[in-house]
């Protein structure tokens, strides 16, 4: 088994993931198994669909081994279904943050939101979404600010939206909770990179400790609701976790999934080709600028109008996509938390990267049979690598896929 940076690599064999499977599962930190008929399980041979669609196309993925022999069905079910949510999911749930190892921050943080969502066997957040296929075309300048293969021409992508909570019921017009974009480039393909992106230039939180703090002082208690004393003193401690929400009390209600801009949280780092380094965060404009809906107009929609909305855009051949820019920032900005915005962000220089444009609806399942995991990048697109809030999200998606139907 390859290694690299003392895990291994994306191109690990899945006997080697079942071995992961299994001293997981004796540790304790995946206890769930694979949920019926999310991935079919044969011991000789493993085959998915075609990749033309979106789908991975992992056929092969499961040969014969002295490690699967020993494996009972739940391990094996689960290394086929790591193997297909993305092996860097692995990587950090097993060996990338050893402190996980110790604690179940991880797990608590997942059982924690599913516990505030009503233990649904949905997303534990951005549960109500819808999938959809769409182009990434670069331009010329991304080329020279990055190597990736993402940018050395057209590409295909999935793009998933969502509207936030756990609650797959919420109504399209609630102003309280974000709107999420959840994106693949090139699946399968040698640009493959994923991004998971709000719309707001903020996250709630800063760290997965402070996360699980703000989840649980929201809590019900004995009598079934939040302690409002709890709320307060938490927000209290921490007034920075009210950034992103204010941000979102400030604008209109969304009236498209296409009609906000989003944001990719987090500092990433773009290298080109000379080995030249730069700071950026990532910002989807859309192309047909924002559009939005007062408090009064968001109440007489119906639960469900953004997944109409979009596809009679569609139909209609109105403008469905974004501007993909880097805002540029330096390391300075790069030490800032997720919960606030850099100086001056806003009137940055930033610079046009690709057109992200939505072509038409997929099945739901091309975005649910596997995470859209932030840490797969290709070469010359780089995550932070001193955020623990950045390394919490592959092996926090990992564990709650398993708990999904």
């Amino acid at each position: 088994m390859a290694q690299q940076d003392g895990c291994a690599s994306q191109r690990m064999d899945t006997a080697d993931i079942a071995c992961w499977a299994k001293r997981l599962r004796r540790q304790g930190r995946l206890r769930t198994t694979t949920p019926t008929g999310r991935v079919p399980f044969s011991r000789g041979a493993f085959s998915a669909a075609s990749s033309r669609d979106g789908r991975p196309d992992h056929a092969p993925l499961l040969t014969s081994s002295s490690e699967s022999a020993n494996l009972d069905e739940d391990e094996m079910n689960l290394a086929i279904l790591l193997r297909t949510t993305g092996v860097g999911a692995i990587c950090a749930l097993a060996q990338a943050s050893p402190a996980l190892a110790q604690n179940s921050t991880t797990e608590t943080i997942v059982e924690t939101m599913r516990t505030l969502s009503g233990k649904q066997s949905t997303r534990p957040s951005g549960a109500k979404g819808q999938c959809f296929a769409a182009r990434f075309t670069p331009t010329a300048e991304a080329r020279q600010l990055s190597k990736s293969p993402a940018f050395s021409g057209e590409r295909a992508a999935v793009v998933r939206f969502s509207v936030g909570s756990g609650n797959a019921k919420v109504s399209d017009g609630t102003k309280t909770v974000n709107r999420g974009m959840a994106l693949r480039i090139d699946p399968n393909g040698p640009g493959q990179s994923e991004f998971v992106m709000v719309n707001a230039p903020v996250n709630f939180v800063k760290s997965p400790d402070q996360m699980l703090a703000f989840l649980q002082a929201r809590l019900p208690g004995a009598d079934g609701k939040p302690d409002a004393a709890k709320i307060k003193a938490f927000t209290d401690a921490n007034p920075e976790t009210t950034n992103q929400g204010r941000f979102l009390a400030g604008r209109p209600v969304p009236a498209s999934w296409v009609g906000v801009s989003y944001w990719a949280i987090h500092p990433y780092t773009l290298t080109n080709a000379q080995g030249a380094t730069q700071i950026v965060k990532f910002k989807l404009s859309p192309k047909g600028g924002q559009v939005g809906l007062n408090d009064e107009d968001a109440k007489g929609k119906p639960a469900d109008f953004l997944v109409d909305e979009l596809k009679a855009r569609l139909a209609e051949k109105r403008p469905a996509g974004f501007d993909v820019l880097a805002i540029l920032g330096s390391a300075g900005d790069a030490a800032i938390p997720a919960t606030q915005t850099w100086p001056d962000e806003e009137t940055r220089r930033s610079v046009k990267l690709a057109e992200l444009t939505v072509t038409g609806l997929a099945e739901n399942d091309i975005c649910d049979r596997e995470i859209f995991d932030p840490t797969r990048l290709a070469e010359g697109v780089a995550g932070p690598t001193d955020d623990p809030l950045f390394a919490e999200r592959a092996p926090a998606y990992a564990i709650s896929i398993t708990q999904r139907n």
